[in-house]
């Protein structure tokens, strides 16, 4: 096979690959919006909260590498609609803890359902060997991603 042909079927999977997690994150965000009105930041903020309990709002803004006024909007939204609660901290009043409330608990139960099933829809019709194969694949792409993140940008330029 010639390269240029190797290189545009390699650009081809890439798309395709990118469309997929497009498509994923759309059929998410739409459910999840009709079912419990939150928003896929808003998901993935309550979903770091339930892991790192009494998370403070510095510590969500690192996480997410986003600004601490951006984290705030976000969990001004969520304590709103009574998804999270936030006390503040009795050693330092400028700094709260959030928390996750029961209602936010039910709303990440029922979103690992709703994922659940768009995976299963993603993947209906593969046979258990075509789901180990692309899991293998998709691995080995993780791994050469991972590998990448030491190349420099001059090597990028360069054409690695």
């Amino acid at each position: 096979m010639e390269h240029s042909e190797h290189n545009l079927k390699i650009k081809k999977l890439a798309e395709i690959s990118r469309q997929t997690d497009r498509l994923h994150r759309k059929l998410f965000e739409k459910h999840a919006v009709e079912a419990f009105g939150i928003h896929r930041s808003q998901h993935m903020m309550l979903m770091y909260i339930s892991r790192n309990e009494n998370a403070s709002q510095r510590q969500i803004a690192e996480a997410f590498n986003v600004s601490a006024a951006a984290v705030a909007v976000t969990l001004k939204k969520l304590e709103s609609v009574g998804f999270i609660n936030r006390i503040s901290s009795k050693d330092d009043s400028r700094r709260n803890h959030i928390s996750i409330s029961s209602k936010g608990m039910d709303v990440i139960e029922r979103t690992k359902h709703i994922f659940g099933a768009i995976d299963r829809l993603m993947f209906k019709d593969f046979s258990d060997e075509e789901i180990e194969q692309l899991r293998a694949l998709t691995q080995r792409m993780c791994d050469n991603l991972i590998e990448a993140e030491k190349v420099t940008t001059e090597q990028l330029k360069e054409g690695f």
